[in-house]
C-alpha cells in the first residue's frame, strides 16, 4: 500500500475517532507518545524479522483490521509493504513533537530489544540496527510534515519478502 494511502487511512481513523467519542490522550503528550512507541515495539519490531505473526500481535495490541491495514485510535496505522527486495512494517502516527516521539520510540526499542542493538551507542536514534534471530532488522524513524500537521513514519526494514497473508487479513 503506498505511503499516501497509509496517510489517507490514518486521516479516516482520526475522523472516526473524533466523531465516535473515543477517549484520546492529549496529542504529543508523554502518554500519547508512549502508547505509539509501545505499539511500534510490540507489533513491528516484535514481529520481525519474518513478520509471520504480525496479525496476531496487532490484534493482541488492541488494533483493528480496516481496509487491509491495522488501525488504532485515533490515527495509528500499521501495514506491511514489500519493495525493492525489502519487507517493511510501517507505522504512521501523528507526532506534534517529532523529536520527542523519535526519542520515545527509540527508548522503547532499547528497553524491549536493547540486547539486540548493534548500532553505535551514541549513534542516531532515527536509524538503528538490531539483530533479531540472526537477521538484521533496521528501525527507521522519519519525521513527515503534511498540511494537517506533523507525523512520524516509523518502520522496521528487513531484507526479503513479506509473508503471504490470506485475502482479507
Amino acid at each position: 500500500m503506498p505511503r499516501c494511502l497509509n496517510f489517507a487511512v490514518a486521516l479516516c481513523a482520526l475522523a472516526f475517532a473524533a466523531g465516535g467519542g473515543i477517549a484520546a490522550q492529549e496529542p504529543g503528550s508523554e502518554a500519547w507518545n508512549a502508547k505509539r512507541a509501545m505499539l511500534f515495539s510490540q507489533v513491528c519490531m516484535a514481529a520481525a524479522p519474518d513478520f509471520a505473526d504480525i496479525d496476531d500481535r496487532a490484534k493482541a495490541a488492541g488494533m483493528a483490521r480496516q481496509n487491509g491495514v491495522w488501525v488504532a485510535e485515533p490515527e495509528i496505522v500499521i501495514n506491511l509493504i514489500e519493495h525493492d527486495g525489502f519487507c517493511d512494517c510501517i507505522m504512521s502516527v501523528s507526532a506534534p513533537d517529532q523529536g520527542a516521539m523519535i526519542d520515545k520510540v527509540f527508548g522503547q526499542l532499547m528497553t524491549d530489544f536493547g540486547t539486540e542493538f548493534t548500532g553505535v551507542p551514541d549513534g542516531f536514534a532515527s536509524v538503528a540496527p538490531f539483530q533479531r534471530d540472526g537477521v538484521e532488522v533496521v528501525s527507521i524513524l522519519e519525521p513527515r510534515s503534511y498540511e494537517d500537521g506533523k507525523w512520524l513514519s516509523a518502520r522496521t526494514a528487513v531484507f526479503g519478502n513479506c509473508p503471504i497473508r490470506e485475502a482479507g487479513k
